[in-house]
C-alpha cells in the first residue's frame, strides 16, 4: 500500500511540475504589458494637440503605435522653433578632467546601460526559472526549507512582474527619469519617438511635476510641465526671458509651452498565467509527502 501511495504521489508531483512548466512557458510567450499614453499641449499651441501612443510589451520586443490629434499646430511649432541646445563645451582647456557627459564605466549616467526593459526581462526569466527549479527540488527533497523557498520564489516573481516591468517600461518611455538628466524631453518622453524632441535645456523657467499611483488598470503615471521655449524667440530676445519670466501681455510670453501627460501600464496575459501557478504552489505547500529516503 505504501508503494502504491508513493507511486500516486510521484504521478501527482509530475503532473504538478508539468502544469507549472506549461503555465510558465505560456506566461513567458504571451503579452506582458500594455502601455497607453496620452499627452496634450495645454499652453501655447492652438487646439491643444494631443499625442496618443500605445505600446505592447512581450518577452522579446515592443510594438508601438502613435497618433496625433490636431497635429497641424504641433507640426508648425516644430517647424517654426529654432534648436537652441547648448553646444559642446571646449574640453581642451582642462584636458585632465573627463567630459561631463562621458559615460561612466559603472553605467552611472544611465542606470540601465541601455534598455531597462531588457534588464527587466532578464529578471522575469530568472524568477520563472527559480520558481520551477524550487518546485522540482521541493518534489524531490520535500522539507520545510524547500517549500518555503517555493513560496518565496513565487512572491519574488509576483513583485518583479507587477513592479519591475512597468517601472522599466516607464523609464524607457522617459516619464520617470530624474530631473538631473540634462537631455530629458520637455514632454516627459511623449515625443521621444519623434525626430523633433524638444529637450528641457531649451527652456527658460522650466518646471515639471510627475506622479505615480496604483489603479485598477495598473500603474498610472502623470506628468506636467511648463516653461518658456527659447527656440520660439529671436536670439536678441532670449536673454530678457531668461533673466525674468514674462507675464501675460509682455514680450516673450508667447513662448510659453505647457504640457500634460498621462500613462497607464496594465498587465497582459503574463499575469493570468502566473496566477494560475498559485494552486500549484498551495498544493506544494500543504500536500503530505514522504522524503525519498522513506521510499525504501
Amino acid at each position: 500500500m505504501s508503494n502504491e501511495h508513493c507511486g500516486r504521489m510521484r504521478k501527482s508531483e509530475f503532473a504538478t511540475l508539468l502544469l507549472a512548466a506549461t503555465f510558465l512557458l505560456m506566461a513567458w510567450a504571451g503579452s506582458w504589458f500594455e502601455i497607453v499614453a496620452e499627452g496634450t499641449y495645454t499652453e501655447g499651441l492652438d487646439r491643444e494637440p494631443t499625442i496618443r501612443t500605445q505600446y505592447m510589451i512581450d518577452s522579446s520586443q515592443e510594438s508601438f503605435e502613435m497618433s496625433i490629434e490636431n497635429s497641424t499646430p504641433l507640426l508648425l511649432y516644430w517647424l517654426e522653433r529654432e534648436d537652441v541646445s547648448p553646444g559642446p563645451t571646449n574640453q581642451n582647456e582642462n584636458s585632465s578632467e573627463p567630459p561631463a557627459d562621458a559615460p561612466s564605466l559603472d553605467g552611472g549616467s544611465e542606470p540601465c546601460s541601455g534598455s531597462c526593459l531588457d534588464r527587466a526581462r532578464s529578471w522575469v526569466g530568472l524568477t520563472m526559472f527559480v520558481l520551477f527549479a524550487t518546485l522540482y527540488l521541493s518534489s524531490a527533497r520535500p522539507s520545510t526549507l524547500t517549500r518555503t523557498t517555493v513560496a518565496l520564489a513565487w512572491l519574488l516573481g509576483t513583485v518583479v512582474i507587477l513592479t519591475a516591468v512597468p517601472l522599466a517600461a516607464a523609464a524607457d518611455f522617459g516619464i520617470s527619469r530624474g530631473e538631473d538628466s540634462g537631455s530629458e524631453s520637455s514632454t516627459g518622453g511623449f515625443d521621444t519617438n519623434m525626430q523633433e524632441t524638444v529637450e528641457v535645456d531649451q527652456f527658460a523657467h522650466f518646471e515639471q511635476d510627475d506622479d505615480m499611483r496604483l489603479s485598477f488598470d495598473g500603474i498610472s503615471f502623470t506628468y506636467d510641465s511648463v516653461g518658456f521655449d527659447l527656440g520660439l524667440l529671436a536670439e536678441e530676445d532670449r536673454q530678457a526671458v531668461i533673466d525674468s519670466a514674462p507675464v501675460e501681455g509682455e514680450p516673450g510670453y508667447e513662448s510659453l509651452i505647457g504640457f500634460h501627460g498621462e500613462m497607464t501600464v496594465g498587465p497582459g496575459s503574463i499575469l493570468t498565467w502566473w496566477l494560475l501557478t498559485t494552486p500549484l504552489i498551495i498544493v506544494n505547500l500543504w500536500s503530505p509527502r514522504n522524503p525519498l529516503e522513506e521510499e525504501r
